[in-house]
């Protein structure tokens, strides 16, 4: 296998009716994938776009955003998932600055994308019986068409570099605008093929697709799944933030692997119906993007003792880099801190850096910056080559060129195992009183507490002598005493580090990507 694409083409061959992706009980096959997505590259290239060229991809998870993403891929170009909630704004955005040759879209945006778009537009009905055919004008051609673009004696398929990007994810930026990493064939195989290997994937395996696909975790899904000859089951958007829907959708659709944040298997456990988890199919339990509290984790770990669970890391400039699978003596009874993040994986070289870029000395108790190379880090930021150039550090080796590494800018430990502790984003660190605080120590201990199902801390204030600690709790079930959580954190952390106040909520606010949203957290 060489691109991404090769991995359909191959099942399509070996297995041809076997199922691949699978939405709302209806399910198409990998033959049935690969003839849709052929023809929509075909459709792509009699349209203008040519290998290197970007495409937007602004849909709603369904079984067309799947056949768009490979269809996409065969045509040589990098598919450009746009959030499908985001605003006409930032999608315009997003869309002019990757100068998209075309844009695959849902038809209810076709009409504001003719007002600013020349490129041409490929519409997909918001329901089934929705509009589909093209326009007058030919400038909008309809998903019917396009998935029945005949094969014709003169097609050629594309010849496409390993090395050449595959998808632009975009992430929120400093500046003020989204920021594109750009990622390789190469950068997300890497990945992929650990992946298969790592977690035993095989082709009975049904592997849940909870990231939307402008999330980094959806490569896994996507592309895991493909190369194993796996079944992609899409999670509904109406439900990826509903415990007692996705527990539901885990038992029903016979899921086996599961990868998401861990706020979403929280919100499971913590469900009416979280028991019924332990009858499920899962085998594999896979968790990225956030710190899982282990008391969470503890109860889902004795949910499925059968399941293997591993915590994932890796910023969406590098992919999965390092990993960890859960051993029992990190969930044990007694034990408070998060299981570590981990080791590298085998295709990643990390380093950890001080304040002065200098490479520390890998043994106990060193912390510093986690820097990252190897094949899965990305080509660079979308037209941005300074920013790439400040996110890159040159690492030293004896008797060899520097290495090129990606600075991370999340602080790591060494353990006494040389796992890689997470300490929480450098930008994350916070001055109280002129001592300074790691945000992700105080969230973990507030996550120990009893009775705390969820917890988020947030600094506010302006100026340094005026910052204090600010705690929002969501409670278990039983009835919540705030001052029982207060005593818990004076027992575990300094008093400094200790909230000011503390917030009871029923819920904590959530980015699209399913992550604690700070920003609405303060506004609130």
């Amino acid at each position: 296998m060489s691109v991404l694409s090769d991995y359909l083409s191959h099942w399509a061959e070996k297995q041809p009716d076997a199922p691949a992706v699978e939405f709302r009980g209806e399910s198409m096959t990998y033959g049935e994938l690969d003839r849709c997505s052929s023809a929509i590259a075909r459709t792509l290239l009699r349209n203008g776009v040519v290998p290197g060229d970007r495409v937007g991809l602004w849909l709603r998870k369904s079984v067309e955003s799947v056949v768009a993403v490979h269809g996409i891929l065969k045509a040589g170009a990098a598919y450009v998932p746009i959030d499908p909630s985001a605003p006409f704004k930032r999608a315009g955005h997003i869309l002019s600055h990757c100068e998209v040759a075309c844009v695959i879209a849902q038809d209810d945006r076709a009409d504001w994308l003719r007002e600013h778009f020349s490129c041409p537009i490929v519409s997909v009905p918001s329901t089934a019986d929705g509009p589909s055919g093209a326009t007058a004008d030919g400038a909008v051609i309809g998903w019917d068409e396009a998935v029945g673009a005949a094969a014709a004696e003169d097609d050629r398929e594309p010849f496409v570099d390993p090395g050449s990007p595959a998808f632009i994810l975009h992430t929120s930026g400093s500046k003020g605008v989204p920021k594109g990493v750009v990622l390789s064939h190469g950068n997300a195989r890497a990945f992929v093929e650990w992946t298969v290997d790592e977690f035993g994937l095989r082709s009975s395996d049904r592997v849940s697709s909870h990231a939307p696909f402008h999330f980094d975790l959806s490569v896994l899904d996507l592309f895991a799944t493909c190369s194993a000859g796996g079944c992609v089951v899409l999670v509904p958007e109406s439900q990826v933030g509903l415990g007692g829907a996705l527990n539901k959708f885990v038992v029903e659709r016979r899921i086996t692997v599961w990868y998401s944040v861990p706020g979403a298997l929280t919100r499971m456990l913590a469900a009416k119906n979280g028991p019924t988890l332990a009858g499920s199919s899962l085998r594999v339990v896979l968790f990225a993007g956030e710190t899982f509290p282990i008391t969470q984790l503890r109860r889902l770990h004795e949910l499925l003792p059968a399941a293997d669970f591993y915590n994932l890391y890796g910023p969406t400039e590098t992919n999965v880099c390092v990993f960890h699978r859960v051993r029992a003596s990190d969930v044990a009874p007694g034990i408070k801190q998060p299981v570590p993040i981990g080791r590298p994986c085998p295709y990643a070289e990390t380093f950890v850096i001080d304040q002065y870029g200098r490479p520390v000395e890998h043994e106990p108790g060193r912390t510093g910056e986690l820097c990252v190379a190897g094949d899965s880090v990305m080509l660079g930021y979308w037209r941005d080559d300074d920013l790439t150039a400040a996110r890159t550090v040159s690492i030293p080796r004896d008797g060899a060129e520097p290495l090129r590494a990606y600075r991370t800018g999340d602080l790591v430990r060494l353990d006494a195992d040389l796992n890689y502790v997470f300490c929480g984003r450098e930008d994350d660190m916070v001055k109280i009183r002129g001592h300074r605080v790691e945000i992700g120590e105080i969230e973990a201990v507030l996550s120990a507490a009893d009775n705390v199902r969820e917890a988020a801390c947030v600094a506010v204030g302006e100026g340094p002598d005026e910052r204090t600690l600010e705690a929002y709790v969501v409670p278990g079930a039983e009835p919540f005493d705030i001052s029982a959580v207060r005593r818990h954190c004076l027992a575990e952390i300094p008093r400094y580090m200790v909230p000011e106040r503390f917030h009871v909520i029923a819920a904590l606010p959530l980015t699209r990507n399913g992550k604690i949203d700070r920003r609405r957290l303060v506004e609130s």
